[in-house]
């Protein structure tokens, strides 16, 4: 695992493997935002017997390329309350032993191509800025609330992985980087106002 800090406060963790990157987050994120586990303790097992009654099969480890979390997600874990923790649960939290709070942490992995590495790196940004900035924050709910959000939160909920507290943030990054996988069309003022946006607090945050 690398540990880079790619603007104030968020950090960047990049793995060898879309494997390793899924398999050492896939209970942060979950519990951070999943729409069944969010907040609750649970095993890799049970987790796992969800996913696969969701997608017909566990694909988790190749469905998932970025992943974004919060520092205070990294407290039950430290707690003892995930016992028993994987090593790489482990090797993760030791990367951020003694870091100040609040801070965010994103996931990538290395043999991504360049331009999906960039293209991920600034959605999960924007995930970063949302939490860490309370201005931006803030500025960005004000701009989202001016449009018709309907379909891109319908897509959200249908893809089975954000719970409701997470899905006004998720349309922001979405709004920002757009998505090869996205079936519905996002307001092009959306996008415009959400990047201007965007690049101004990324270009002052590094």
């Amino acid at each position: 695992m690398e540990k880079i800090e790619v603007r104030k406060n968020i950090f960047l963790i990049k793995f060898p493997s879309q494997e390793e990157l899924a398999s050492t987050f896939l209970r942060f994120q979950e519990h951070y935002e999943s729409p069944e586990f969010q907040g609750k303790i649970f095993t890799f097992d049970e987790y796992k017997d969800w996913y696969t009654k969701l997608k017909g099969k566990f694909s988790y480890y190749t469905d998932w390329g970025g992943f974004n979390i919060p520092s205070h997600i990294l407290k039950p874990f430290r707690e003892g309350k995930f016992d028993p923790l994987s090593e790489q649960e482990k090797g993760l939290l030791n990367l951020f032993e003694g870091s100040e709070h609040p801070f965010y942490i994103i996931g990538l992995f290395k043999d991504q191509e360049d331009k999906k590495v960039l293209h991920t790196l600034k959605h999960e940004i924007a995930h970063g800025l949302f939490y860490t900035e309370p201005e931006y924050r803030d500025k960005t709910l004000k701009i989202l609330s001016k449009y018709n959000l309907d379909a891109l939160k319908g897509w959200l909920r249908a893809l089975g992985g954000y719970n409701e507290s997470v899905i006004e943030d998720e349309c922001h990054a979405f709004a920002i980087t757009g998505s090869s996988k996205l079936t519905v069309e996002v307001p092009d003022g959306l996008s415009k106002e959400l990047n201007a946006l965007y690049e101004l607090y990324a270009e002052n945050s590094g």
